[in-house]
């Protein structure tokens, strides 16, 4: 009796996940590697914040634990309709806060292949 054959859960399994990870980075690719830039007039609707959090990381050295903390960004969102349909757009600390609602900006965007999703590449004056 082979090993396969004793237990095929402990080679089919790993080979199924390996599988469904690997199609879920070549879906993302396919959706949105080489999509065409569009430029247009957005009306801003409004402004979210989102604090940064800390992870702690540990590493072992020389048999001692290290906990080291490491913070994240801040993210500072606009929201906004280009044309009807309403989409969120990240910018800088300074222009998140010039922005104000119904300002007029210029956004870069593109629309993915399959999801259909509108992402905002840029937003500017």
């Amino acid at each position: 009796m082979t090993a396969f054959q004793a237990n095929p859960f402990a080679y089919i399994f790993p080979l199924i996940l390996l599988v469904c990870v690997g199609g879920y980075y070549a879906y993302g690719a396919l959706d949105r590697i080489g999509l065409e830039l569009h430029s247009a007039d957005a009306v801003v609707t409004g402004k979210q914040f989102t604090a940064g959090g800390t992870t702690y990381n540990t590493n072992v050295v020389a048999g001692r634990a290290w906990t080291q903390a490491y913070q994240q960004a801040d993210f500072f969102a606009v929201t906004m309709n280009i044309g009807q349909e309403p989409t969120v757009g990240l910018v800088t600390k300074e222009a998140f806060d010039s922005y104000q609602a119904g300002d007029h900006v210029k956004v870069k965007w593109r629309r993915t292949r399959f999801s259909g999703r509108l992402e905002v590449v840029d937003v500017s004056r």
